[in-house]
């Protein structure tokens, strides 16, 4: 069976990941979370680490680095040595002990910055807003200094806005908890509302790194997304109406340092090699109220 390290593997896509190619590769994974077990490393992906599994992988997904954009804003020596000094030592790793391994970089749609109004393409310009963006930008150039200088077989996704069961972070985690806690059904929200992101589940987006694995390509960056943009106040509204009858958003028209107004991807690359995504928003939100309930199980009853 070929052998597969998922760096980042006690993360949402990195976890998710491990369930999906379990059946397909012998699963090897390196988080500074997880617990030492079998084929799991606690640690940091640095090269020692990397040596220590004594494996040539035949697949290595790099999900560790920086989670959120508050994150590399607060901590920005720290998540620049997460994102940054991480894959510089997994290229030097594959470079000199695994340079068969094929190599898909997980980046993030923060790279294009607030300049795109309309769908974006692989190809537009790069412009990162927040200290976030900048280290996944400055690590994806890396990754292509050594494709282009060592022939490493290494591909780009840039993902945008995964969504998911599981998920206890960012924009609907926070706005379902805010309803949760709510004692009324109008419920504050952050930003103006009319901010456009374009969301993926998270089964949807592992399915399309299965994609760019068995595509063959080298050297390529692809946009991860459904390719239709949402207004924030239309996704958290459709979230809200999976908890309560007739709620009221309330938006305090604040605008967040580092999140971009609009990032609405073009998947034309994508359908290319064969996705399509399969779960609509609409029942990718449902299915995230359903999982958000049982984590709480006395939510509104």
């Amino acid at each position: 069976m070929p052998k597969m390290l998922i760096t980042g593997i006690g993360g949402f896509v990195g976890s998710n990941s491990s369930n999906y190619f379990k059946d397909s590769y012998e699963i090897f994974g390196i988080d500074k979370n997880s617990q030492n077990r079998c084929n799991i490393l606690k640690g940091l992906v640095n090269l020692d680490n990397l040596k220590a599994f004594g494996e040539k992988f035949d697949v290595i997904l790099h999900f560790a680095g920086s989670a959120t954009v508050f994150e590399a804003e607060n901590n920005p020596l720290i998540e620049k040595e997460k994102t940054v000094n991480s894959t510089i030592d997994l290229l030097e790793y594959m470079r000199l002990y695994n340079n068969k391994a094929k190599l898909i970089y997980a980046s993030s749609a923060a790279v294009y910055g607030n300049n795109h109004s309309d769908v974006i393409k692989e190809t537009d310009n790069t412009d990162p807003i927040s200290a976030y963006g900048k280290n996944k930008l400055e690590a994806e150039k890396k990754c292509f200094e050594y494709y282009e200088k060592y022939g490493l077989h290494i591909n780009v996704i840039r993902f945008f806005s995964i969504y998911g069961e599981g998920l206890k972070k960012q924009v609907l985690w926070d706005f379902s908890n805010r309803l949760y806690e709510a004692k009324s059904l109008v419920i504050e929200c952050f930003g103006t509302g009319d901010e456009l992101r374009d969301f993926i589940h998270v089964q949807d987006a592992v399915r399309f790194v299965e994609c760019v694995i068995e595509s063959g390509s080298k050297g390529v960056v692809y946009n991860c997304a459904c390719g239709c943009g949402c207004k924030i106040k239309e996704i958290l509204l459709e979230l809200a109406m999976n908890y309560v009858e007739n709620p009221k958003l309330i938006f305090d028209n604040k605008i967040r340092v580092g999140n971009p107004f609009s990032l609405v991807a073009n998947i034309d690359k994508a359908k290319n090699i064969g996705f399509t995504p399969k779960i609509s928003v609409k029942e990718g939100l449902k299915r995230y109220a359903n999982w958000y309930k049982k984590e709480h199980q006395s939510l509104f009853s």
